[in-house]
Formats: structure tokens, C-alpha cells, sequence
């Protein structure tokens, strides 16, 4: 099913709670943020009790969403506990409570639930605290007690503890997404065959573990049945400049370009591949595209300064520099610090200042 035809239907079913509820959580998986939250307030306002789960994809369709703040998440998951006493988003709530004490308090009553789900979902918000060694350990023990014939009779939650297996791959050693969370996301596909955050994972799980080619496989595959999806498209792109074939990563990025015309990663990754194969002219042109394209996307705007600072085009790389990184949010400033290359440009910035002031 493609963003229209579940736009459409939302229109279609306005006051059918249960039908928005699924299209809400689905816009929000597949990166369709304002929509999603259209969606799911009207389904959380038809029935703000019974479905907690709401209340977390409208969480994250302002955590994944550049033009809104974690706050406004934040403020989703705690209005969601205020009308349902959930102990589901009082799960997902450890991974924001920043009191010690409460936060110890609340993962002893959570853990003597004895609900597998439960666990699950704690043990993920664990990640979220950076303790990832409690967080698998929960998570863990939540699926071993889910039985021997959990395969047979799948949760849906399952998804959760295969998000947890992704995240921890490589760095705990017992992990390994690829063999323990794709059965797991099959059996959730033929249960669910039109839910796109199934498949999104099985992509992701062969990511994490360098599977360049089964990713291509699962993307095809994906694209039958979501012929929209542009994160996909970027997907089979990255696998396909992995294993240097360029032309066919340079088609990708450009459907998906096509499918979402602010989609700047995609630009980003093709003008990298530009420069890689000797089209500096033309990567700087698409790359340029970025401001135009989502000029909002302040972070787009610095990796802009990036591109332009390493081809040497100084005085257009500053310019780009100073309308974009003023307006990060704290946690993208803190991520993008890290390059040594914004290093560079706070430098020759703090330059520019200084040689203006003595003017």
C-alpha cells in the first residue's frame, strides 16, 4: 500500500478507531511525520484509553521528526500514562526518567509484573539509558519466557526485541541480529504481510551485519509491496555502493529523490558517489540541491559546509556553515562536533569574526 491509498483511507474511515490507529502507527514507520500525528491524535481522541501503543508511535513520529523536539515526545508518552496507567508506556518511560530512584523503583515493580512483553519493552528502553548490558539481559529473559513455540503463535511486540538484537549487534557478542531477528520478522511478516516496520527491520538486521547482498533481496521485496518507501530505495542504494556498483546505487537515490523531493540524505549519498567516480561538478550541484530542497533541515545545511570545506570552496562552505549550525538541536550539535572537519569551520569562523571586528 503506498502513502496515498493510506491517506485515503484514513479520510475514508475518520470515525473507525481501529482502522486509524493502524494507519497512524504505519505513516509514522514510514517517515510521514505531520500526517502521522493527524492520524493518531483523532484515533487517541476517539479512544484515549485502550490503545497505549498509540501514544508511542506518536512519540516517535516527533522523536524521528527534524521540525519538532524530543520534548514534545516526551510530553506524548506522559500524557499517554496519565489517561491509561499503561504498564507498557511506564516501560517506555524508563528510557526518559532522569531520577535515579524513581527510575529503580519503577523497573523492580515492572520486573515483578512477570510479563514477557513487559520485559521486552524495558529492556529496550534500557538501550535508551545506555545500560546495555541490564537492557539485554531483560530483554532476554522476556523472550526466553515467552516458551519453545513462540515462532507458532508470534506476538507483535516481537518487532521491539528484534530492534533490541539490531542495536546491540557487534557490541555484545552473544548478538547476532541477522540469524536470531530475521526468523523472528519473517514469521512477523506472513502474519502482518502489509506492515512496512517488519520489513524495515529484516533490512536493518543485514545492515548491522555487512549482508550487502541479502540486503538487496530485501529490498526488492519490500518495494513489491511498498513501491514508495524512498528509505528502502536509499537502502538498496548503500548496498549497491558497497559492493561499487555505482550506476545502479546513483538509480536508487535518484527514485527516491523522486518519491520525496526534501529526502537529503539520498542527495547527500549521491553526491558522494559523484565525487567518488570523478563528477565533482555535478556532486556539488546536487548537493547544493540540499538547501533548496528541506531548506528547515539545519543539519543538512552543515553537512552542505562539509562537502563544499573538503573541495575547497571556503568562503561558500562558511556561509552555509553559519545559517545551519546556530539552529542544531543540542543532540545533533553533539553528534556533528565529532567531525573534524566542523571543527575546522568553527575555526575559520571564529577567523572571519575576528578579521571583521578589526576592520
Amino acid at each position: 500500500m503506498t502513502i496515498q491509498q493510506l491517506i485515503e483511507q484514513s479520510n475514508n474511515n475518520w470515525d473507525n478507531v481501529l482502522s486509524l490507529a493502524h494507519i497512524g502507527i504505519e505513516l509514522e514507520s514510514r517517515s510521514r511525520f505531520p500526517e502521522a500525528r493527524k492520524v493518531l491524535e483523532r484515533a487517541i481522541s476517539l479512544s484515549p484509553v485502550n490503545f497505549p501503543n498509540l501514544y508511542v508511535s506518536l512519540a516517535f513520529s516527533h522523536f524521528r521528526d527534524i521540525h519538532s523536539t524530543d520534548e514534545k515526545g516526551e510530553l506524548s508518552i506522559v500524557q499517554g500514562l496519565g489517561q491509561t496507567d499503561s504498564d507498557f508506556l511506564k516501560a517506555w518511560y524508563i528510557a526518559f526518567i532522569e531520577d535515579q530512584q524513581g527510575k529503580e523503583y519503577l523497573i523492580e515493580y515492572l520486573n515483578s509484573l512477570n510479563d514477557p512483553i513487559i520485559m521486552i519493552t524495558l529492556g529496550h528502553a534500557l538501550l535508551w539509558q545506555g545500560e546495555h548490558d541490564k537492557g539485554w539481559e531483560i530483554s532476554k529473559h522476556g523472550y526466553a519466557a515467552l516458551g519453545p513455540d513462540i515462532i507458532d503463535n508470534i506476538p507483535d511486540e516481537l518487532d521491539l526485541y528484534c530492534s533490541t538484537l539490531i542495536w546491540l549487534h557487534g557490541s555484545i557478542p552473544e548478538v547476532q541480529a541477522d540469524t536470531q531477528a530475521i526468523p523472528i520478522l519473517h514469521q512477523l511478516q506472513k502474519k502482518y504481510p502489509e506492515r512496512y516496520s517488519y520489513y524495515a527491520a529484516e533490512i536493518t538486521a543485514f545492515q548491522v551485519a555487512k549482508r550487502w547482498n541479502d540486503i538487496i533481496e530485501a529490498c526488492k521485496k519490500t518495494l513489491h509491496i511498498f513501491p514508495d518507501e524512498e528509505t528502502t530505495m536509499l537502502a538498496m542504494a548503500l548496498a549497491f555502493e558497497k559492493l561499487e556498483k555505482y550506476q545502479s546505487a546513483l538509480l536508487w537515490l535518484n527514485r527516491a529523490i523522486g518519491v520525496k523531493y526534501t529526502f537529503s540524505r539520498a542527495r547527500l549519498v549521491a553526491a558522494r558517489i559523484l565525487k567518488k567516480i570523478g563528477e565533482h561538478e555535478l556532486a556539488q550541484q546536487v548537493i547544493l540541491e540540499i538547501p533548496i530542497a528541506n531548506p528547515r533541515y539545519s543539519i543538512g545545511k552543515v553537512q552542505v559546509a562539509i562537502f563544499l570545506y573538503e573541495n575547497d570552496n571556503i568562503s561558500l562552505a562558511l556561509d552555509y556553515f553559519r545559517s545551519g549550525y546556530s539552529d542544531l538541536k543540542p543532540h545533533e550539535k553533539a553528534q556533528i562536533d565529532q567531525n573534524p572537519i566542523v571543527k575546522k569551520l568553527l575555526e575559520e569562523q571564529k577567523k572571519s569574526i575576528l578579521l571583521n571586528i578589526l576592520q
